[in-house]
């Protein structure tokens, strides 16, 4: 199973995207990194990762920051992209300008559309879903919210509702 693993990666690091500067960045922490790229396919960070965009995927034991990225980033304690495509998972994800999927206990977004699903989902300006126990937006162009408690503080059904609000 692990050779199929690395051979996967191996795969996806060299056919993903060939505008990338190097296809495998592997990183210790932050600036420790070989080699020293400013976008890559395929990130394997220890620690803490930061390269500026990750066109494939970034996969980080601890914690993980790109500005730009397309695909899957996952760390065990916190993911931040400023723009991201794709799929962020961690226990605490953040975003600037999403297209995609927070999974994570707290998920924090600015311009969110898609799916944010956690304990606790905040978003700005949100169309998509939010699935968690408290769910909070402050403007929605379209979605729903299902939770325990679900908050819109400008233009929902109602500024606060108990399992389900949203706008269509």
């Amino acid at each position: 199973m692990k050779r199929l693993l690395a051979a996967a990666v191996l795969i996806a690091a060299f056919a993903a995207n060939a505008a990338a500067e190097s296809p495998v960045k592997l990183s210790l922490f932050d600036q420790i990194a070989w080699p020293q790229t400013e976008k890559a396919n395929v990130v394997i960070g220890l620690i803490d990762n930061n390269t500026p965009a990750v066109h494939g995927v970034d996969l980080n034991l601890f914690s993980a920051r790109t500005d730009e990225l397309r695909g899957l980033q996952s760390a065990w304690i916190y993911n931040r992209a400023t723009d991201m495509k794709g799929l962020q998972y961690s226990i605490v994800t953040r975003t600037d300008n999403a297209v995609g999927v927070e999974l994570g206990v707290a998920n924090f977004a600015g311009t969110f559309t898609g799916l944010q699903y956690g304990f606790y989902n905040k978003a700005d300006n949100f169309t998509g879903l939010q699935l968690g126990f408290v769910n909070n937006i402050n403007t929605i162009d379209k979605g729903l919210q299902i939770g325990l408690v679900n908050i819109i503080h400008n233009n929902g059904w109602l500024p606060f509702m108990v399992i389900v609000n949203g706008r269509f």
